[in-house]
């Protein structure tokens, strides 16, 4: 039987921590943690694999040359600025745009089948550019895009209805940023529409959703103003995703392709409903949308796209 591999891009905060989520949920066989760096590689892929002994047995493997990549099924790309005081993920932009390009440009030459995701921020736009870039089909190019909102927003939610939180069944769309949202039109708790659900206190429903919408928005923020990055929670999204991919589960997630033409939103990449497989994204699956909510997916896209738009001013090539 052939071994699956999965390679991690970047062995910074976020990609250590991808790297230790994989061997946390026995996401795969072997693991490549690939840097510059080849003494950063060699230190967390050592750090890592010592927990493998008191786990199950996998492969960690440190490394600074990209043909140590070859014959990876996933490659998840963390490379890249991290936000300063103040800034927000769109700011990263312009330092981040250049390497993801160069990056992809790596994989197409050592592993042109792999499914590549995407965790740099800004997560979206990069996704776009990812995909402009490569040689490789569109399909097997994704962003973790709003899989980490959404499991914020069930607990959240769950804690508040008392329910556990797998039975609540809503989703966050668009950005991965200040213009994402969920989709309150499709709410429900178990089988039970949301509206009809009893609420905790005195709290009207809508007062529920403004102050659930405005908490996952800031929840990276306020954790990144305390200990100046975020790394656990969106490393668990990410190896959750490559589980579905090399396990070829044709899961559903909310990750950033480009949509489909009935939304109507134009060639940008933001997150929407996707089945995830062996093949990345198998197909996407439309949602219904209340006006109100068409609207803010229109102007998330159009925020994305500005953004995009931008780097033609810059020199960079998107």
């Amino acid at each position: 039987m052939t071994s699956s591999i999965v390679s991690v891009v970047g062995a910074g905060h976020v990609g250590s921590a991808v790297a230790n989520a994989l061997v946390l949920r026995r996401a795969c066989d072997r693991v490549v943690l690939f840097d510059r760096s080849a003494e950063r590689a060699e230190g967390e892929a050592w750090d890592i694999a010592d927990a493998v002994p008191l786990l199950a047995e996998m492969d960690i493997t440190p490394s600074a040359d990209y043909a140590d990549l070859a014959g990876s099924e996933a490659v998840v790309i963390t490379v890249g600025a991290t936000p300063a005081p103040g800034q927000s993920r769109l700011d990263l932009l312009g330092s981040n745009a250049g390497i993801i390009a160069s990056v992809m440009g790596e994989l197409d030459r050592v592993c042109p089948e792999a499914v590549v995701i995407l965790v740099s921020n800004p997560v979206d736009v990069l996704t776009r550019i990812a995909i402009e870039a490569s040689t490789r089909p569109a399909h097997l190019i994704l962003g973790s895009g709003t899989v980490l909102d959404g499991a914020r927003l069930r607990q959240r939610l769950g804690e508040l209805l008392r329910v556990e939180k797998d039975d609540v069944h809503i989703y966050v769309i668009g950005e991965h940023g200040d213009s994402s949202f969920p989709v309150w039109s499709s709410a429900t708790v178990g089988a039970v529409r949301l509206e009809d659900c009893p609420l905790p206190g005195s709290t009207s429903l809508l007062q529920l959703k403004d102050e659930l919408t405005t908490a996952i928005r800031r929840r990276g923020r306020e954790i990144h103003e305390r200990k100046g990055y975020t790394s656990y929670g969106v490393a668990s999204a990410a190896a959750r995703i490559v589980r579905a991919v090399v396990r070829d589960e044709r899961r559903i997630f909310m990750v950033s392709v480009r949509p489909a033409e009935e939304y109507g939103v134009g060639d940008v990449a933001l997150s929407l409903p996707s089945v995830i497989g062996r093949a990345g994204v198998e197909r996407q699956l439309l949602l219904r949308l209340s006006d109100e909510e068409q609207q803010l997916l229109d102007h998330s896209a159009r925020v994305l796209d500005e953004a995009y738009r931008s780097l033609s001013g810059s020199g960079t090539k998107a």
